[in-house]
């Protein structure tokens, strides 16, 4: 019984000792990264990736429809890195098809 327990002991203290370990390890290397990231965008507005999906985002933020969205998400803009752009109006046709049937109940 005495065995037990102090193998349990043992246990429970190797345990102890590799959670300390790693608490610290972990503390250090989040506090050297975050005032490596707070130096490096220090004073500078964080920017949004320029790509497709930033056009694709906004049009589905834009609340205008899931047409609206696709038209977006089919299109060039963004593809070139380039984000200047704004969002073009919704095509008529899109907006104001009515969906396809469906023809699985046959």
């Amino acid at each position: 019984m005495v065995l037990l327990v102090a193998v349990i002991a043992l246990g429970v203290l190797g345990d102890g000792i590799f959670l300390v370990a790693h608490y610290r390890n972990t503390g250090q290397a989040t506090t050297q990264s975050d005032k490596h990231e707070q130096g490096s965008t220090k004073g500078k507005p964080q920017q949004h990736p320029c790509n497709h999906g930033f056009y694709v985002s906004q049009a589905a933020h834009a609340k205008k429809g899931g047409a609206y969205v696709r038209q977006i998400a089919k299109g060039d803009l963004g593809k070139n890195g380039d984000c200047s752009a704004p969002l073009p109006a919704p095509n008529k046709t899109s907006t104001t098809s009515p969906e396809k049937p469906d023809s699985s109940d046959d």
